[in-house]
Formats: structure tokens, sequence, C-alpha cells
């Protein structure tokens, strides 16, 4: 779906090594950093997990650096890279202030999400505001045949 905004999540972004695939799936240039293996080790409640390699990711806020990981979570920005892009996120109003822009966050299932495209941003906001329906595992399957 995106980036979550969690400034809570560690001192590193990071990201779950199949998230990294689906974001290549759609996007080629995305490619992992053989250089950077094991230079993190993120922390999640009692287990920890050490990065297997870094993404660099054009976001609509700037160039993120990524930490991915063999675990199953989602694109995590974290508090240090929020200072290190010199940006504001103003949790009552769901937007991210840029040094040029304002950049709409949707939020869903209790997160703040910064969405990857502008065209597809603009689509999911209108979607969750005009349809709260929720489809069921089952109802997800059929869609997929």
């Amino acid at each position: 779906m995106g980036i979550i905004i969690n400034i809570g999540a560690s001192r590193k972004s990071t990201a779950g090594y199949s998230q990294f695939q689906a974001l290549q799936a759609i996007d080629k240039s995305v490619s992992l950093n053989t250089l950077t293996k094991g230079q993190v080790t993120v922390q999640f409640g009692i287990g920890a997990s050490m990065s297997i390699r870094t993404i660099d990711v054009n976001s609509p806020i700037g160039k993120v650096q990524f930490y991915i990981i063999k675990a199953d979570t989602s694109f995590l920005l974290c508090l240090a890279d929020i200072n290190k892009l010199h940006i504001k996120y103003n949790n009552l109003k769901n937007i991210i202030i840029t040094r040029t822009k304002k950049v709409p966050v949707v939020r869903r299932f209790g997160y703040p999400f910064l969405i990857w495209s502008s065209s597809l941003q603009s689509y999911l906001v209108k979607s969750f505001n005009t349809n709260p329906y929720y489809l069921t595992n089952v109802e997800l399957r059929r869609l997929h045949r």
C-alpha cells in the first residue's frame, strides 16, 4: 500500500523482503545493494532481525534508504529519516510538509500511510472515503483467480 510512518519503529527505516519484491515488481529500477549486508539489527518486540541488504526508494518526500530484513513487515519510515529529510508529519491534518510541498497521508488500519505515487494516492483516498466495505479472505481469493 505504501510506507507506514512509524516514528517509534527504530533508528533505521526498514522493510520486509517480500515488500521489496512487491515494490520491485512494479518498479524495476529498485535493486538491492549487496554491499550493505548485516549493517543493522532491528528489534521487533522480543525478536531481532539482521538486515540482508538495503534499497534506495524515491518516494514522494525524497530518497529514503530502507534496510531489508527477513521478516514479514511493511515499509516503515523512521523518525531519524523524517528528521534527515527535514519534513514534518502533521498527524492532525494527515499531511507531510516538505520544503516545497504538502503530501497527503492516508490513515488505514490504524496507521498513517505515505502512498507511493500521486495517482495511486488519489485513487486510494477516494476509494477509502466512498467504499468502507472490507473484503473477506475468501472474497479476496476469488478476485485473484
